[in-house]
């Protein structure tokens, strides 16, 4: 009967344990895993993306060839531009720089 107790009293003290341990010694939390943003959602995506648009409308009949080289200068010249500058955010970037100074991505 003693040794039933005991038994008991340890069986309840792990319980209790196990009920009160989140709340005495919480676990940290991991930290949150990095994503990169979609292709479409940065600068650089887009300008490409408008690229293929242009070159499937013009497979499709859907561009003449002149407005098909108006608008593929216009994106090619935005394209540059992009490609020169941060692909996250768009900011200018000098050749140097490894690090963009407005949203901090790498180059």
């Amino acid at each position: 009967m003693l040794l039933e107790a005991i038994a008991a009293g340890a069986t309840g003290l792990v319980v209790l344990w196990l009920v009160l341990q989140p709340i005495v010694a919480p676990v940290p939390e991991a930290a949150p895993v990095y994503e990169p943003p979609d292709p479409e959602e940065t600068a650089r995506g887009r300008a490409l993306l408008a690229l293929k648009e242009i070159e499937f409308d013009r497979a499709t009949a859907k561009l003449s060839d002149d407005d098909y080289a108006m608008l593929k200068q216009r994106y090619e010249a935005a394209a540059v531009a992009v490609l020169a500058g941060c692909a996250q955010c768009g900011a200018a970037m000098e050749p140097e720089d490894r690090f963009c100074a407005q949203c901090g991505a790498k180059r």
